[in-house]
């Protein structure tokens, strides 16, 4: 069932200027901010472990691990059925010797096909554009030999 526009889908829902909870708090926080800090870092010197990883974190936040993968490509075409084989070699290859993980290599893979499809997907609307003009030509000249045929 859809529901009309302006018609609410849980008319018992929150009231509106009803206040998140969180912002209140946040609000009540906030006029002792300073103070909150200075204990935190108060704590943290004082050998305090949770209030040293808080500092830490706010500091220091945590870096993404780099999963950039670096795989020699063969010449041409991603999409030819050879290069697709040699990748496929290549990345097994690569697995059993150590380079990649199977996490990697899979993702790796997936990235490529997806590749591959988005070349065969644009070269698809790319003939279907050929074909549809193509048509759209062979019916003009019928109806100009129609046309003329008409007059004659």
């Amino acid at each position: 069932m859809t529901f009309q526009p302006g018609q609410s889908g849980n008319p018992n829902g929150r009231p509106k200027g009803i206040v998140d909870k969180r912002i209140k708090l946040r609000e009540l926080l906030e006029s002792h901010a300073d103070e909150i800090i200075e204990k935190l870092i108060e704590l943290a010197k004082a050998g305090d472990s949770n209030a040293l990883r808080l500092c830490i974190e706010r500091l220091l936040p945590r870096v993404k691990p780099d999963e950039s993968v670096t795989f020699e490509l063969p010449e041409g075409r991603l999409d030819t059925g050879d290069n697709m084989l040699q990748i496929t070699h290549d990345l097994t290859a690569a697995v059993a010797s150590g380079h990649f993980s199977l996490r990697e290599a899979f993702k790796f893979f997936n990235f490529l096909n997806l590749q591959r499809r988005h070349i065969q997907n644009v070269e698809q609307q790319i003939q279907d554009e050929l074909d549809r003009e193509e048509r759209r030509k062979h019916w003009e000249e019928r109806h100009k030999k129609e046309t003329v045929n008409e007059a004659s």
